[in-house]
């Protein structure tokens, strides 16, 4: 009878163990079919920690850290050490959750102002940014249409004489005139030691990007160069540095760019023109739709002259320019505006934001010496920029009362047609 009873038991006791494995492998295999972004990682109490919540934090985290910080993640060791940091969190979040603090009424502003930012962010992309991109046809189409805007710059190889005064540089071309040994009058007369040795040989210059400083960094020299044929003579071109003779020995024309290698800038082109085309028109049709009544003074919320730091939802160059857009306050889109530039110079946004600095100083707050500054800068520091010839324009003709310009647009269009806004 004993026996008999052992064995009932230990059946029991290994059926249940059968069903439990059972259980578990199916639930195994639930956990490999489902969503792999909603797949849990680890269990905190209550709180869970799915794969799609874990990328979104280490890609938003580790975008943020410098590069040489970053790759001490970037493998699955480092990974799991994220992983765990943001258990520690959950930890932390349970404790907070305990003492009832999801109730807090600031937690819930702040909360609810997140949520506000990601569903603006979210908007943006979906109702503006994706309506706007462009199709390959387009793109390709745009650049068919205008092939005269697709060509590299012309290229020169100089050599040059640099003269102490008038007098010797007249004496000298009228020698070349006469057939005088270019490289062999360089080594012999010309002030500029660098390239006199050399027999003046300044190498090969590109149009449009900076010239040596032996040039003197004259506007003048360079366009009187690139006008050049092989073998042409320049005329006698003043500069800081002396009295210049120059002459082409090489001259290659400019080439058409191919359409891959001039594909996205075409791209970010249309799309940031269909972009600010649509959120203008949208932005308004929101607006009459919902009335704007404010109950108190602009200068109640906003200190004068104080320039607001940028939203936190703001971390890329694009959201950090549509910040400042967004901004009513002049001096707040300054600000803006030069925390994008800080962050991120070399992005595409960045010579923009400092053209818009500019723009903002002359037009909305009349400080023209800080707006040629800024304009400079646009000039300086970023010569392949679209906007060079609009900041060459504001800063020729900002201070003309004549001259009206309400909007960027305006600038762009009276700088592609001249002073007098005709073709």
């Amino acid at each position: 009878m004993k026996k008999t009873v052992v064995f009932v038991v230990l059946a029991a006791v290994l059926l249940s163990a059968a069903f439990a494995a059972t259980a578990k492998e199916k639930e195994k295999e639930k956990e490999q079919t489902q969503d792999p972004g909603k797949r849990v990682l680890v269990r905190i109490g209550d709180i869970e920690i799915t794969e799609q919540e874990f990328n979104i934090r280490f890609r938003a985290d580790t975008g943020r850290m410098e590069a040489e910080y970053r790759t001490k993640f970037m493998n699955p060791h480092g990974r799991k050490q994220f992983l765990d940091s943001m258990v520690d969190q959950k930890v932390w979040l349970n404790g907070a959750l305990e003492m009832g603090l999801d109730k807090d009424e600031e937690v819930v502003l702040l909360t609810r102002m997140s949520r506000d930012q990601n569903l603006l962010r979210k908007y943006y992309e979906k109702a503006i940014v994706d309506k706007s991109m462009p199709t390959d046809t387009e793109v390709r189409a745009f650049y068919d249409a205008n092939l005269g805007k697709f060509l590299g710059p012309t290229k020169v190889k100089v050599r040059q004489i640099v003269l102490p005064d008038s007098v010797t540089a007249k004496a000298v071309l009228k020698e070349l005139k006469a057939g005088g040994n270019f490289a062999k009058l360089a080594r012999e007369k010309s002030i500029d030691s660098v390239s006199a040795v050399d027999g003046g040989d300044l190498g090969l210059l590109t149009e449009g990007v900076a010239l040596p400083a032996s040039i003197g960094g004259s506007g003048q020299y360079a366009s009187t160069v690139f006008k050049l044929k092989k073998g042409e003579l320049s005329d006698i071109v003043h500069t800081s540095l002396g009295y210049h003779i120059a002459r082409v020995e090489e001259r290659t024309e400019p080439e058409r760019m191919s359409f891959e290698s001039v594909r996205q800038r075409i791209e970010d082109g249309l799309l940031g023109e269909r972009v600010q085309k649509l959120r203008r028109e949208l932005f308004d049709l929101l607006k009459k739709t919902y009335p704007v009544t404010y109950m108190i003074e602009d200068s109640s919320v906003v200190p004068g002259g104080e320039a607001a730091q940028p939203p936190n939802i703001a971390n890329s160059p694009e959201e950090l320019f549509q910040a400042a857009m967004d901004s009513r306050d002049s001096n707040q889109r300054i600000g803006i505006y030069q925390e994008l530039i800080k962050r991120s110079p070399d992005s595409k946004y960045a010579s923009q934001a400092q053209f818009m600095i500019g723009f903002i100083y002359s037009e909305e707050l009349k400080d023209y010496t800080r707006a040629e500054e800024a304009l400079k800068a646009v000039i300086e520091k970023y010569p392949g920029s679209e906007l060079v010839d609009s900041a060459r324009w504001m800063l020729e003709n900002m201070r003309d009362t004549s001259q009206t310009v309400g909007t960027v647009d305006d600038v762009k269009r009276k700088a592609k047609t001249g002073k007098t806004g005709r073709p």
